[in-house]
């Protein structure tokens, strides 16, 4: 019975296809669990003929990946070889092993298997290191619940699981970073508490696993999101990280020239930060304008007024040609309620905002910036309760809908100076974008 349980989980949570794809664990059209196959049921009695039937199947918890067994054609032979994650009731605390599972004259057996200290699996990928045909197995391990990780590569030759790499690690990825049409292991490796923060990359050569490139980044960060991997302006491979400070967040962007790994926007003589793409609020970097470039947000130094002794900001959405940064939008944001307004360059400098954040409101001043004086009000801006909109009882008058979400519709209302300024409401809707 324990058998069969354990298998339809499997059937449950994986579904695949011996033609040609991968063992994807959320699949979103999945509706109804598939039919136990001859096929998973011969790959799960093959991992218990040598684990035993009191196991616990341990899941990626991030990535591609999400299932404890996973199929893969490592070689491209168009034969799958299959990786199953687990741990059993005899083994120490803190243990999770993984297991090579083949096949072997028509039928799958388990040919190699490999403890790790670890409590959990968190991610899974494939990755051909050396540009030999055949992908290795990089496998992210919980070491002490998320607080710590370790990073293992793992070649399988031979029906022979060897691991090439072990390394502490925040986030990683695979990708031909210097293209020179062979991947790269990149590993980003974050420690706030020993104030270390560096990014490492790594080529399996001569069947060993060795550091080629690395750099450091800002000391003073706290956490970071995943790396992403996007191009320069001019199409250079680059990696761009986000990263929150204590207050604020940063974007760093990494890329290879002359053979080093280069972080061009940190510091590195005098405050070992990056200052240069610091912002209060932590907003994230995004192809903002569609055209296939990341865009930074950086806090404007432009003139802005102060409500209630608050200092407002600017947000320039900037790309990096790998020397400077250059505004291509300049924008209002709205991290609260989800949405930002495009400033035109002929009144940057010559607005105000006042919020409330409690009520949702946001309202927009014509502001003298030679005179430091807050002029008159152009127009407001309202998150409103969809079902308060909806309702007989609130009061639309002279209020417009400019935008709307599932919970939230965006109402705009014109102020006294507003036909001063030529703003309308399609003006408004024109420069209003929610935050996706």
């Amino acid at each position: 019975m324990f058998k069969k349980a354990i298998l339809w989980l499997v059937c449950m949570c994986f579904c695949v296809s011996f033609c040609g794809c991968a063992f994807v664990g959320d699949n979103d059209e999945l509706v109804s669990p598939p039919e136990l196959t001859g096929e998973l049921s011969l790959i799960a009695d093959a991992l218990y003929d040598v684990a035993g039937d009191s196991i616990d199947l341990e899941y990626p918890t991030a990535g591609q990946y999400r299932s404890a067994i996973i199929l893969e054609d490592i070689n491209g032979d168009d034969v799958y070889e299959a990786f199953a994650f687990y741990n059993t009731a005899n083994d120490e605390m803190n243990s999770v092993h993984i297991n090579a599972i083949c096949q072997q004259d028509g039928a799958w057996v388990s040919v190699s298997d490999q403890t790790m200290i670890a409590t959990g699996v968190e991610k899974v990928e494939f990755c051909d290191l050396d540009g030999d045909g055949h992908e290795e197995i990089l496998v992210g391990w919980d070491v002490n619940g998320s607080s710590e990780k370790k990073l293992s590569v793992f070649t399988f030759g031979e029906s022979k699981l060897e691991q090439k790499l072990i390394q502490s690690y925040t986030n990683f990825l695979c990708w031909d970073l210097d293209v020179n049409h062979g991947a790269e292991l990149f590993v980003h490796f974050l420690s706030a508490a020993d104030k270390t923060n560096k990014s490492m990359v790594f080529n399996l050569k001569n069947n060993e696993m060795v550091q080629t490139m690395g750099c450091l980044m800002d000391a003073s960060v706290k956490s970071a999101a995943s790396p992403v991997a996007s191009v320069l302006p001019n199409g250079q491979r680059a990696i761009y990280i986000d990263e929150i400070k204590g207050v604020g967040s940063v974007t760093e962007v990494l890329y290879v020239s002359e053979g080093e790994l280069v972080n061009p926007l940190l510091d590195s003589e005098i405050t070992f930060e990056n200052i240069s793409t610091y912002r209060a609020a932590s907003i994230e970097t995004k192809d903002i304008d569609g055209d296939g470039i990341l865009e930074i947000p950086v806090a404007s130094d432009l003139p802005n007024a102060q409500i209630d002794g608050e200092k407002l900001y600017y947000t320039n959405w900037c790309t990096f040609d790998g020397t400077k940064l250059s505004a291509k939008k300049v924008t209002i944001m709205n991290t609260v309620d989800g949405y930002y307004l495009t400033v035109p360059k002929t009144i940057i400098g010559y607005v105000a905002v006042e919020k409330n954040i409690e009520s949702h409101v946001r309202k927009f001043y014509h502001y003298d910036s030679i005179n430091d004086i807050l002029g008159r009000e152009l127009f407001t801006i309202t998150a409103v309760d969809i079902n308060d909109w909806t309702s007989s009882d609130y009061e639309r008058q002279n209020k417009h809908e400019i935008a709307r979400n599932e919970n939230t519709v965006f109402v705009a209302e014109l102020g006294e100076g507003a036909a001063s300024f030529l703003i309308t409401i399609d003006l408004i809707k024109d420069t209003f974008y929610l935050v996706e």
